[in-house]
């Protein structure tokens, strides 16, 4: 016997801009309100779990920025089984290459509480609330077997104040975000704007070494460490079939 499955006449827009090649997964996470209603049996196991409650959401990936718009429900329900929002996950994957490893993501996400936080921002008068991002590359040479020595890339997001500035420091950027009230949310947007940082940097501190040309990379140091010996001694990458000094523009 199937239940009946459906979400609830209430929801949120979640609405913004992303750059190109660049895409979103919205992952909408509920809880469920009485757990002797939401009992599902274990299969291959004696005995029944809480049953989870997730709708995810996918943007398409683009060659182009683009808009994007998705409706989240406030409330899913699974026959007698009634569930309410607490958190939208949220991931921003990037691809910085046209092969399928060339890509990576980062999380962050909207908590959603039964009370309002005194700290949280303020919607609009016209319903709506803007959230930034900033998403920036941070490069190195793949330790993988099968592209040993190439340019790999980790993408590290972060969220910048109004005028889209934050912290040179990773360590005290803040975290891709919101915390807001359930109550609250029923018919307003949240607009959500992803930027790429046209700035890169080493994944790792000491790795590189910057100069007006690029950033060339250093052999670790004797023993295992990843930084640059004292002096540096800089050794060659590969990068679109080419051997490379520094990076990003291959030759001196």
């Amino acid at each position: 016997m199937s239940l009946t499955e459906r979400s609830g006449r209430e929801y949120f827009t979640l609405a913004g801009k992303l750059p190109a090649n660049f895409k979103l997964q919205a992952s909408a996470q509920y809880g469920v309100l009485d757990e002797e209603k939401c009992q599902v049996r274990n299969f291959g196991v004696s005995g029944t779990s809480t049953r989870t409650m997730v709708i995810q959401q996918n943007t398409a990936l683009k060659d182009h920025p683009h808009s994007f718009s998705l409706k989240i429900p406030l409330t899913h329900h699974v026959g007698l089984c009634d569930s309410e929002l607490y958190r939208v996950a949220l991931y921003v994957t990037g691809h910085y290459g046209e092969e399928s490893w060339q890509q990576d993501r980062h999380g962050g996400g909207i908590a959603v509480l039964d009370t309002r936080p005194e700290h949280a921002p303020m919607f609009d008068s016209d319903g709506s609330m803007e959230l930034r991002g900033m998403c920036m590359w941070m490069f190195q040479l793949s330790t993988a077997r099968s592209r040993q020595g190439l340019i790999s890339k980790l993408l590290h997001c972060s969220q910048p104040d109004e005028n889209w500035s934050q912290d040179h420091d990773l360590s005290k950027r803040k975290g891709l975000g919101v915390t807001l009230g359930r109550h609250e949310l029923a018919g307003k947007t949240v607009k959500l704007e992803i930027r790429e940082d046209p700035q890169e940097r080493p994944s790792r501190r000491n790795t590189w070494i910057q100069f007006p040309e690029g950033w060339k990379p250093c052999e670790p140091k004797p023993g295992g460490w990843m930084r640059c010996q004292d002096p540096p001694v800089f050794k060659t990458f590969e990068m679109n079939g080419q051997e490379c000094t520094v990076y990003p523009n291959c030759t001196e």
